[in-house]
């Protein structure tokens, strides 16, 4: 259960109150290079604690946030005369390399700084060891031991029941690759998560990995929309798009998200032929965002976007194909309704507008007008009736206000004659949402930001009002906003007020109807506040800019201790603390987590 060396037993030598994780302890061990080396960032030590007596030792368990080597010559000051103190520190360099892998001086020692797990040990003679809940604080002066990888393991994932709980082995602990890091899916996901590191520290590549591994190792029904505002998942996500088992789509929104021999091919606008194919595949490549790690399979790549071609994996959505009557003449995000002109009219003119839209929408439509889609016979039938009303001498001061809404009813019977073969529907997107027959995985591309911001409102609505109204809470859907700054900002306007609202309304209520949330962002400042409180798991890595991680501070109650640790992180390291998907609640755990590259590339090999 311990690691019994000599060398490797420290002193607990003080203890403070901290408001973020109750208290914080400082530890000294000897010196060795075999102990720096070992003793790491995440570690878990035991300490005797008060609650130990004649009939058992308990033993707190903590967690080390911060290791230094600690020199009595050198201490932590440096002014005094030059000469004496480069002299003390070129003798401290001796000690240091003397020390391999005995102490034998005790002016160097290596400070550690810990926090608690708030769990304990009981060991009782005749008796297994057992974990339960901190009772009582550790004792100073008391030896400290360091755990070993089998008990690590286990209190890592405490409370944690592989066999019958719905897990996936995000990865692994920093200081030992062999220690792998549980998390529950179903409350990572629809608790919400959030991603944070500056650029370059893999967040992408993370988001990669998460959808992967959640995929792959769920025993139940998942559906991920991923909203790609950067047009990277395509290639990092290969993988699962192309999986057999998966419900899987790269919806595009709008045929100008593709290229255009890409779009011809998949709405056969042009001969099914392989020449044609090459083309759209090769105007696909040239289009995709390829990691630097992948550029070397290139040309399996190539076969690999033929395959999501050949297999539809690309559809296409179309606003027109799915604007409902209540969007057409009452959305005010919608400049060319009838009700983004109202706040110009006078009440006797409002009138005369509800009048005119009354008589020519046909009566069973009247009061499901969010329902109702327009398709070619319905809004030829709309612009007639319109026309009808609008030629009468009484409405010929409210005529003009009509002109957005006869030029998108024009549209949709322009759409309709131009049908897209690759098209997919709001309800389409909705009953594969909901279904329950096998898991989904939904990319969501577009070339116009606010169109993508837009449209996650109209799914994430669409689904919570379905779900509300039916009191449906399964399969469990995660809507994943990466560049999330671009999604929820603070002080929104235009497009961003509509993916804000609806961030909201997941964040706070989706929960209740198997809908989270999950944001990715290296920009935490301008993030809405109210969001950030939302998340009860979070991946943290490195966040030069100490207004990012301040404001991560005060959302989630972390100790500049415990941010300490991130600034020597390398890709691919992250702390996760969750309040509910780890087994330590609300307990930094430095993890190294999968390389996506490395997936895609041996995915590609294979084939």
């Amino acid at each position: 259960m311990y690691i019994e060396e000599r060398d490797m037993v420290g002193t607990l030598m003080q203890l403070d109150e901290d408001p973020q994780s109750r208290y914080t302890y400082e530890i000294w061990f000897p010196f060795t290079k075999k102990a720096m080396n070992e003793i790491r960032e995440g570690t878990l030590i035991a300490v005797p604690n008060f609650a130990t007596n004649a009939n058992c030792i308990c033993q707190s368990i903590l967690e080390i946030t911060t290791i230094l080597p600690m020199h009595y010559a050198i201490g932590t000051d440096t002014t005094g005369y030059p000469g004496f103190v480069v002299e003390a520190a070129q003798n401290a360099a001796l000690d240091w390399e003397a020390q391999e892998r005995e102490a034998t001086e005790e002016t160097t020692k290596i400070k550690v700084q810990a926090i608690p797990t708030n769990l304990e040990i009981i060991e009782v003679v005749g008796n297994e060891p057992r974990f339960q809940v901190e009772s009582n604080i550790p004792m100073v002066g008391s030896q400290v031991r360091l755990l070993d990888r089998y008990t690590t393991e286990r209190i890592a994932n405490y409370g944690i029941n592989r066999d019958i709980e719905n897990v996936t082995a995000l990865g692994s602990m920093i200081r030992d690759p062999d220690v792998r890091v549980f998390v529950r899916i179903e409350d990572l996901l629809k608790t919400h998560f959030g991603i944070f590191g500056f650029t370059g520290q893999g967040k992408s590549n993370l988001v990669s990995t998460l959808v992967a591994k959640v995929l792959s190792d769920s025993n139940e029904v998942l559906k991920l929309i991923l909203f790609d505002l950067m047009g990277e998942y395509t290639v990092l996500l290969l993988d699962q798009l192309l999986r057999g088992d998966l419900s899987t789509c790269i919806l595009c929104l709008g045929e100008r998200s593709l290229p255009g021999p890409t779009f011809a091919y998949i709405n056969e606008n042009v001969a099914q032929t392989s020449e044609h194919l090459d083309k759209a595949t090769d105007a696909m490549l040239n289009f995709a965002l390829l990691p630097k790690a992948l550029l070397p399979e290139r040309l399996k790549i190539r076969s690999a976007i033929r395959r999501l071609i050949e297999e539809k994996k690309f559809r296409v959505f179309s606003e027109m194909e799915n604007m409902t009557i209540f969007d057409v003449f009452y959305d005010r995000d919608n400049q060319r309704s009838l009700q983004a002109t109202y706040f110009r009219l006078g009440a006797p003119k409002k009138a005369k507008c509800k009048e005119i839209v009354r008589r020519c929408i046909p009566e069973h439509a009247v009061t499901k007008m969010k329902d109702v889609v327009f398709n070619r016979e319905l809004a030829i039938t709309v612009k007639k009736n319109l026309q009808e009303q609008l030629k009468k001498d009484e409405h010929s001061d409210v005529a003009d206000r009509f002109d957005g809404v006869q030029q998108q009813l024009d549209q949709i019977v322009k759409r309709s004659e131009n049908q897209l073969n690759c098209g997919i529907s709001l309800k389409d997107l909705e009953t594969v949402l909901n279904s329950k027959e096998r898991s989904a995985l939904l990319v969501v591309i577009t070339h116009n930001p606010d169109q993508l911001r837009s449209f996650s409102y109209d799914l994430g609505d669409t689904l919570y009002e379905g779900r509300r109204k039916q009191g449906q809470i399964e399969p469990l859907v995660s809507f994943a906003f990466d560049e999330a700054d671009e999604f929820i900002p603070q002080n929104p306007k235009g497009s961003y007020t509509k993916s804000l609202e609806i961030a909201h309304t997941l964040a706070r209520r989706g929960r209740k109807f198997g809908l989270g949330i999950g944001i990715s962002t290296q920009r935490i400042i301008y993030l809405d506040t109210s969001i950030m409180a939302q998340p009860h798991t979070y991946f943290i890595s490195k966040l030069p800019r100490k207004s990012d991680r301040d404001r991560l501070a005060e959302a989630f109650g972390i100790s500049e201790d415990v941010f300490r640790q991130t600034f020597k992180f390398k890709k691919g390291n992250w702390l996760l603390i969750s309040h509910d998907a780890t087994g330590l609640e609300a307990v930094p755990i430095p993890i190294q987590t999968d390389d996506a590259n490395i997936r895609i590339g041996a995915f590609l090999r294979a084939k």
